[in-house]
C-alpha cells in the first residue's frame, strides 16, 4: 500500500509536464502559422490635379485626373487599385489589374469594377499604370505620375465639384494616397 501512494505525486508531475509541453507546442504553432505581412509602401507626399475640358481647347480629351508621387517609397503597380468617387452622385469606380497593357492603353472591363466612370477609349490612361510609358519597370516612383480620364458622358463635373481618389495597397488593404480634387 505504501508504494501505491508514492506513485500519485509522480503521475501528477508527469501530467503537469505533459500539459506544459502541449501548451508550448500549441503556442509555437500559432505564433509561426501566421504569415508576417510586409507593410504598405510609405508615400511621404503626393498631389493631384483635376483638369476639365477647356472652352479654348476643343481637342482636349474630356476630364483628366493627374496623381503625382512626390516622395517616399516606390510603389509596385501590380499591388494597387485606384478608387474614384464623387461628391455630386453615388458613383464609385475602381481601376485595378495594373499595368494596363499596350501602347494605347484603354481600361476595359478587366481593369474596371464598380461604376464605369472611366474613359474606355485609347490613351485614356498615362504614366506608371500602363505599359506604354517610357519607364516600364512596373513601379510608380518619386517624380512619376498617373493619369486617367473621366468622360463627361459618365460624370459631368462643374466648377467646384469634388472628385475623391484613393490609392489602395491591395496586399495590406491600406490607403497609401488619398486626394480630394476640385474641378476649376
Amino acid at each position: 500500500m505504501k508504494d501505491e501512494k508514492a506513485i500519485s505525486p509522480v503521475v501528477g508531475i508527469m501530467l503537469m509536464i505533459a500539459i506544459t509541453i502541449v501548451l508550448g507546442v500549441t503556442l509555437i504553432f500559432f505564433a509561426t502559422a501566421f504569415e508576417m505581412q510586409e507593410p504598405a509602401p510609405f508615400v511621404a507626399h503626393s498631389s493631384g490635379e483635376l483638369v476639365r475640358k477647356g472652352c479654348a481647347d476643343e481637342t482636349f480629351e474630356d476630364q483628366r485626373v493627374y496623381l503625382y508621387h512626390e516622395g517616399g517609397e516606390a510603389i509596385d503597380v501590380c499591388n494597387i487599385e485606384i478608387v474614384v468617387s464623387f461628391d455630386k452622385n453615388d458613383k464609385v469606380g475602381t481601376l485595378h489589374n495594373f499595368p494596363i497593357e499596350g501602347d494605347d492603353p484603354n481600361p476595359t472591363s478587366e481593369y474596371v469594377s464598380g461604376d464605369d466612370v472611366f474613359d474606355n477609349s485609347h490613351n485614356s490612361i498615362e504614366g506608371s499604370i500602363g505599359t506604354g510609358d517610357v519607364d516600364d519597370d512596373g513601379m510608380w516612383s518619386t517624380g512619376e505620375y498617373v493619369m486617367f480620364r473621366i468622360p463627361s458622358t459618365e460624370v459631368y463635373l462643374n466648377s467646384g465639384d469634388a472628385v475623391y481618389v484613393k490609392i489602395i495597397h491591395t496586399p495590406t488593404n491600406t490607403v497609401i494616397i488619398e486626394e480630394t480634387l476640385t474641378a476649376s
